[in-house]
């Protein structure tokens, strides 16, 4: 469940062109089916607030995301992740980011504060397996731009990818889990593809990923965002070891243009 969350909010991007209207809205309720092969496995959602809240003086929205297990996986081991963020409503960037992990014996509770006139990240995590508290950590931030997942997908949506072209490279910066990630995604056009939400034009991108111990490839993981008003994520795609992971698109209601998908 980790990894298939990990996928679809680890497409970040950095200093690319953005849309001047933005595709995301407040009240935007979008709901997504996890599958390994034929199976699901989980379900998720990702809530965006109704009103924005208020941060140094600038309009921000709150994000939550919630990962359960289903079907068969829950007889096995049962999933309950919680993730959330406050994040600028213009530029995206984090003001504050959580974890509340549940997943089978295993507990984990996270808070990273992104500090900009300090420029650093205060990071604070919690593991009731653990008898000692994990101590305060803090990072530097060497110029502001740095995404956390949340405030990284609503900027991979936002992109002008008109402005891009077949092959194009496009810079991937985020902070995750006490490190700071530095990827590389290749645009690779437009492209139909069939969804639970019916057959849509999309944006499809592929994150060059290093060499790891989950994906096989460089080109193990695919990222399509529809290539429409509402920049969706319809569908990510991951091979891995033991076979093919999705994570795709099943619901939203409260998107900038057209109706309620249920």
């Amino acid at each position: 469940m980790k990894i298939l969350m990990f996928m679809l909010l680890g497409v970040l991007t950095q200093a690319q062109p953005m849309m001047k209207e933005k595709p995301v809205s407040k009240g935007e309720v979008l709901q997504f089916r996890l599958a390994y092969g034929w199976f699901t496995i989980g379900r998720g959602s990702f809530k965006v607030s109704d009103d924005y809240v208020m941060r140094d003086g600038k309009k921000c929205l709150k994000i939550d995301v919630e990962g359960k297990t289903a079907g068969l996986a829950g007889v096995f081991s049962r999933v309950d992740d919680r993730w959330g963020a406050l994040i600028d409503s213009d530029s995206f960037l984090p003001y504050y980011s959580y974890r509340d992990l549940s997943e089978g014996d295993y507990e984990l509770e996270e808070e990273v504060y992104f500090d900009y006139d300090s420029m650093h990240i205060q990071f604070e995590q919690e593991s009731a397996n653990e008898e000692q508290p994990r101590p305060t950590r803090y990072f530097d931030i060497e110029e502001e731009g740095v995404f956390d997942m949340m405030g990284g997908l609503m900027y991979a949506r936002s992109i002008d990818y008109r402005k891009l072209n077949k092959g194009d490279t496009v810079q991937l910066d985020a902070f995750f889990d006490k490190k700071f990630y530095d990827f590389k995604m290749i645009y690779h056009g437009i492209e139909m593809i069939k969804s639970k939400v019916g057959e849509i034009n999309c944006h499809k991108v592929v994150p060059i990923m290093e060499k790891n111990s989950v994906f096989v490839g460089r080109d193990a993981v695919t990222f399509w965002v529809s290539a429409d008003a509402n920049r969706l994520p319809l569908k990510v795609s991951a091979n891995m070891k033991f076979g093919t992971a999705y994570c795709e698109l099943t619901g939203y209601k409260n998107v900038k243009s057209g109706i309620d998908f249920q």
